[in-house]
Order: C-alpha cells, then structure tokens, then sequence
C-alpha cells in the first residue's frame, strides 16, 4: 500500500496514499479536495487545528472525549512510548486539556462526537483509527462504534503541494447504520452533504 509502513493501522480510506485507488465494496464512497490557503504558515494553523477537532467543532459538532482517562493516562504515557513522546509534551497535553481546550486527537481516542441539533445533541459513538503528521501532510481517520448513524469510516487530510498551496481532503466510505438508523438513511445522506460543506469552509474561517 503506497505511502504506508508495515506498522500502520489499516484503513478503508487510506489517507496517506496520494491517491485513493483501493476503494471497499458494499460502502458508498467520497472523495473531495477543498482550497484553504497558501504558505507553510497557513499549513502550520489548520494542521493544529485540525489536530484539536476544530473542523468538527465548527460544523457544529461537539467532542466528547474521557478527559479523566486522559489525565491519568498521561502520567504513564512516557513510559510506554519509551521515550517517543516528552514529559514536556505530555503536560503540554494535560494543561490544554485541563484549560478546556479541545484534546488533541490520538489514535485509540473513542470520543463521543454529538451532533448539535437545536436544544438536542445527537451522539455518534467512535474510534480514532489512526493519525498521522509528515512535512506536508497530516490528519486522522475515525470509524464509526454501535450507535452511530452510520457505518463507516472518515479521513481528513490537510495536504501542502509542491506550489505551496493548501488543500483540506475529504475522504469516507459510509453505508447504513444499524437498526433504527436503517430507516432514516436518506435523512442521513442529506445530512452528510450538509456537513460536508461546512467542513469545506471550516479552516478557512481564520484565515490570516
């Protein structure tokens, strides 16, 4: 698989292939690049954006994630990555969860990403496949848990091109939830569109 290690998790959308050629059957497929800016500047922001939920948040989504689960793990967090990852940067993590801050997404991660509907918040239960950051390329991959309303899978990908432009990829494979959520498919591929366009403008609304 191109632009992958031996020690990378598997993905249906692989994000870190330049193009997606091994698309699974049985799932509808999505593919869309959208423009946000120029510079290693611009690439810098969005990608620590992108690495706290922002795209989600400002789509109108709330993260949910186990900050408690988080603080204490962080305490044994140095230790079992033998050194790959700082004391300083494990506080670094703790402090901006403790400041409120939307935790940085880490693969493993199961938030709870609630959809924001009026008074009501809609949960749609998941699981970080995977995160990755290169020179000009970083991101994540969650997958859907029971209870979603859908099932499937979903890249965002912020890529920087050889001319220094800036470019937000949108990537999924999605197919009917279980259940109930079966009844309301076409509701939720009205949806899908919705938020895909809001994703679209999401870093693109702090642009300096």
């Amino acid at each position: 698989m191109a632009g992958y290690s031996e020690d990378r998790p598997e993905t249906l959308t692989h994000p870190l292939s330049p193009r997606w050629l091994e698309r699974p059957d049985g799932y509808r497929h999505f593919e869309s690049a959208y423009f946000v800016g120029r510079g290693k500047e611009t690439f810098d922001r969005c990608a620590e954006e992108l690495l706290h939920w922002e795209v989600k948040i400002r789509s109108g989504f709330d993260i949910d994630v186990d900050v408690d689960a988080i603080l204490v793990g962080s305490a044994d967090a140095v230790s079992r990555a033998a050194g790959a990852e700082s004391t300083a940067d494990v506080d670094a993590r703790a402090d901006g969860v403790r400041s409120g801050r939307p935790p940085r997404v880490r693969q493993g991660q199961e938030p709870t990403i609630r959809v924001r509907l009026g008074p009501f918040r809609l949960p749609e239960p998941s699981r970080v496949i995977d995160v990755f950051e290169t020179e000009d390329r970083c991101g994540f991959t969650y997958g859907t848990k029971p209870g979603h309303p859908i099932t499937g899978e979903e890249s965002f990908i912020l890529i920087r091109t050889a001319d220094d432009r800036v470019f937000l990829v949108l990537r999924s494979v999605s197919r009917a939830g279980l259940g109930i959520w079966r009844l309301g498919e076409p509701f939720v591929r009205l949806a899908q569109i919705i938020y895909r366009r809001r994703y679209s403008r999401a870093l693109r609304t702090r642009r300096s």
